[in-house]
């Protein structure tokens, strides 16, 4: 019973990680400062590896692990910023903006997870990517603050 509920717990956050993986990537091939551009590339890297992590748990516990939609992610993620970009200019803060949005519904994710059983192997894997997240959360505000301000280099996130 337990397994069921871990692997379906597991799963919510393999399709989550592949949404935001697909998020970064698309937002990466956006114009825009090439700095910005590069850390997007490096966290949608990031976020495939946090995916492929919990993916091995599933089939370590026996089950089908989630596959998501990146393809399908990747299309709404252009199409949606794409629209902004018409309706209030294509800038470095907007995606900014749109990735601190996409990292908290993550991040929300992982603390409802969290709140949840999960066995000691497990529950290590996910705090360790919660807390990773929310460090990445921190950078990202870091990096509006020095778009908002126009500042000329940005700091290596």
């Amino acid at each position: 019973m337990r397994a069921r509920e871990t692997i379906r717990t597991l799963n919510r956050l393999i399709v989550s990680c592949r949404g935001a993986e697909a998020f970064c990537h698309a937002c990466a091939q956006t114009r825009g400062a090439l700095q910005l551009r590069s850390v997007l590339r490096r966290r949608s890297e990031e976020w495939g590896r946090y995916g492929d992590e919990l993916q091995a748990l599933v089939l370590m516990l026996g089950g089908e692990p989630a596959i998501g939609n990146p393809a399908g992610a990747w299309v709404r993620s252009r199409i949606w910023l794409a629209g902004k970009a018409l309706l209030l200019g294509s800038t470095e803060a907007l995606v900014l903006e749109e990735w601190q949005r996409e990292q908290q519904r993550v991040l929300y994710r992982y603390e409802e997870a969290l709140k949840g059983y999960l066995a000691r192997r497990i529950l290590r894997t996910v705090k360790s990517q919660s807390a990773r997240i929310q460090q990445r959360m921190e950078q990202i505000e870091s990096l509006r603050q020095e778009y908002a301000v126009g500042a000329p280099t940005v700091s290596r996130v």
